[in-house]
């Protein structure tokens, strides 16, 4: 008796995280930038009565089969993707001001120079070489961001699921070029880390993440400036940052395409033949439902009620502390005995530390010009003293 199976793939987890596309596909063109990222003359299924289902394939990636092959290919629109056509642009600075106003860009740049203003900033790509043991070190901080972003918004992060696969893969693809992790660091403190797969000249905003503390400074905005310089420097031409519906990738993206599902089947073998008709007809109809519940915005409510639920199984088990914060801003100053000075980086007060930052930020004052006490009598209440200004927190 023949055995029939389907077989399911992620187009981007073999292309750009295994790299191993031999077997089915004999070409794939980018046909934004005409340039072909994938070749092979030889292409051969293993298994002739198996079909494929391959998820997730961006629609702008223009895939063939070898000529005078059996093998049929469907391709259906699923989900929309979004990127940034780089070549429509001469370099990053012709992006923002094609992109966005004249009063957009003044706060993009009010946001960087604050950043570097308040505390001791630098920018680091890692692409070609990186110690094994900072990659390692860096893989422990960027899990740490994720979940405290995540943990803040009582929200659950589907890249964790295979979050274990990433750590394994990213330190070979950074080593070979085929990956490049950016960081912007304050003093040695990794405070936005990104992990951004490559194929030729298209790279892939895959995951990201920022210290929540330093949010006052919107340092996810600086991040993706630094990246646009740092594709343009290196001769990129699309920076995919692929699904979601997230507002600031509908400020950025200037293309939308949709990711395609393939179904690859034997049309020689009348079983497989049949059954990768009627799993097309299905395909086809789920999206159609899909589309329709976008238009009466019923996604949303199914999200919302999945993310709900979600938090509810994560969350009930946690005790989630809740500070009630007050911020004076015209304190009197109390005598030497009353207070006791306290390093910044103490863990004690970490809780605190968003609003210490925020100081920095609106007082445009440098980290190391500013001092922290805590007043002895009061517990839970903060002084902060500044060159030029000063103030009070208190915890509740």
């Amino acid at each position: 008796m023949n055995n029939y199976k389907k077989t399911n793939l992620n187009f981007l987890t073999v292309f750009l995280e295994n790299r191993d596309l031999n077997y089915f596909y004999s070409r794939i063109t980018n046909i934004l930038s005409g340039q072909v990222e994938f070749l092979n003359g030889s292409s051969t299924i293993s298994d002739p009565k198996n079909i494929l289902l391959i998820s997730d394939v961006p629609g702008y990636l223009n895939t063939e089969l070898s000529k005078g092959s059996c093998w049929h290919l469907k391709k259906i629109d699923t989900f929309k993707g979004s990127l940034i056509n780089l070549k429509n642009y001469k370099d990053d600075s012709d992006y923002l001001l094609k992109t966005f106003s004249s009063s957009r860009r003044s706060k993009f740049r009010t946001y960087q120079k604050r950043l570097e203003h308040c505390f001791n900033i630098t920018y680091k790509s890692y692409y070609g070489e990186i110690d094994i043991d900072e990659y390692e070190s860096l893989f422990n901080q960027f899990l740490e961001l994720i979940n405290r972003r995540f943990d803040q918004k009582q929200a659950v992060n589907d890249d964790l699921v295979r979050w274990k696969v990433y750590r394994e893969i990213a330190y070979p693809l950074i080593l070979k070029k085929e990956a490049c992790l950016f960081v912007i660091y304050d003093g040695d403190k990794p405070i936005s880390i990104s992990f951004n797969p490559i194929h030729g000249k298209t790279i892939f905003g895959y995951i990201r993440a920022y210290d929540i503390d330093y949010g006052k400074f919107y340092i996810g905005f600086t991040d993706i400036i630094v990246q646009l310089k740092w594709c343009y420097d290196n001769n990129f031409t699309v920076f995919d940052l692929l699904k979601g519906e997230y507002e600031y990738k509908s400020q950025w993206t200037d293309t939308e395409y949709y990711f395609e599902k393939h179904v690859l089947y034997n049309s020689s073998f009348i079983i497989p033949h049949l059954k990768a008709k009627v799993l097309i007809l299905k395909i086809k109809t789920i999206y159609q439902l899909v589309n329709i519940l976008k238009k009466w915005n019923l996604h949303i409510l199914k999200g919302q009620i999945i993310s709900k639920f979600r938090r509810l199984t994560k969350y009930s088990k946690k005790i989630n502390i809740e500070y009630k914060v007050t911020l004076d801003n015209n304190p009197k100053l109390p005598i030497s005995s009353e207070v006791e000075k306290i390093e910044i980086s103490d863990p004690k007060i970490a809780h605190v530390k968003m609003y210490i930052n925020n100081f920095l930020y609106q007082n445009q004052e440098y980290i190391d010009h500013i001092t922290v006490f805590s007043i002895l009598n009061s517990p839970n209440t903060y002084l902060i003293k500044g060159l030029k200004n000063i103030q009070k927190i208190i915890v509740n």
